[in-house]
Parts: structure tokens; sequence; C-alpha cells
């Protein structure tokens, strides 16, 4: 008998947690997006001047 493991199929979101590189920048992205959006709608809400 040998102790190799048979490689199962990865699922695709698995491969997607596993990288760490990829989800960080997912996280960057979206911490920006909201952030600007966030701050547009702010902005957009600010009455003007008289």
């Amino acid at each position: 008998m040998s102790d190799e493991k048979k490689e199962e199929p990865q699922h695709p979101g698995q491969k997607l947690f596993d990288n760490i590189w990829l989800l960080f920048v997912l996280s960057l992205l979206i911490s920006t997006l909201i952030y600007n959006v966030w701050g547009i709608i702010d902005l957009l809400n600010v009455p003007l001047a008289p």
C-alpha cells in the first residue's frame, strides 16, 4: 500500500479563499469603492449655500 493521498477536485470558491493576496486586493478595492460612493452621496446631500 502507498501513503499517497488522492487529490480531490477543489471548488472554485475554495481556490478563491486560499489565495490570500487576491483576498487582500479585493478587500482594498471593496472598501475603497464603498468609502468613495459614501463620500459622493454625502456630498450630493449637502444643501447649497444661499
